[in-house]
């Protein structure tokens, strides 16, 4: 993995890491832990790895959350991640023992990624885990703890003073969260 390279060089950056992997549900879950690694596999088999700046993940903080999710999600989140049982819906996206923080490192990698394409340091960038826009302000949906897209949208209007944000999302579950934004 090359993280030195300039900019210039790589215009995309991948976020990439065991820390954006632990996004993952047991079981057989069509969610599975082993998707981060997969999709690296294939970066390095198609030569793409030698094309990219891979980017560390981030973990956002909960003031990052609020600005999309209610407290008493967030604090229900936290609760379930540590005792690792149930459900944070109505069955689909099942509570493990490290979800908030799980959830919480895709959400601040989409927020870290944003905030480089804004300063100019990274045109492009890419999470393979992100994407995760089924989640509701106040529960869980459709395998996605927090609303990445939502939280990103949400943090663009309050600290950017952006009005007008265009957002496009695929719901094919491979994690593709794509965003243009012009301020």
């Amino acid at each position: 993995m090359n993280t030195q390279r300039s900019t210039v060089e790589r215009p995309v950056s991948i976020y990439f890491g065991e820390a954006l992997g632990r996004y993952g549900f047991v079981d057989g879950h069509p969610f599975g832990p082993d998707r981060i690694q997969a999709f690296w596999q294939e970066t390095v088999k198609q030569g793409l790895d030698k094309k990219v700046l891979v980017a560390t993940p981030q973990i956002c903080d909960e003031q990052a959350l609020m600005a999309f999710h209610t407290q008493e999600y967030i604090e229900r989140v936290k609760s379930q991640s540590h005792s690792g049982t149930g459900y944070l819906d109505g069955g689909d996206t099942p509570a493990f023992q490290g979800v908030y923080e799980a959830a919480c490192t895709v959400t601040g990698s989409v927020l870290d990624g944003i905030h480089h394409i804004l300063t100019g340091r990274h045109p492009k960038v890419f999470v393979p885990i992100a994407g995760l826009h089924h989640a509701r302000r106040d529960s869980a949906a459709g395998f996605c703890v927090f609303n990445d897209a939502g939280v990103l949208i949400e943090n663009l209007r309050a600290r950017h003073g952006m009005r007008r944000i265009a957002y496009v999302g695929a719901s094919w579950r491979w994690g593709l969260l794509c965003i243009r934004v012009r301020p």
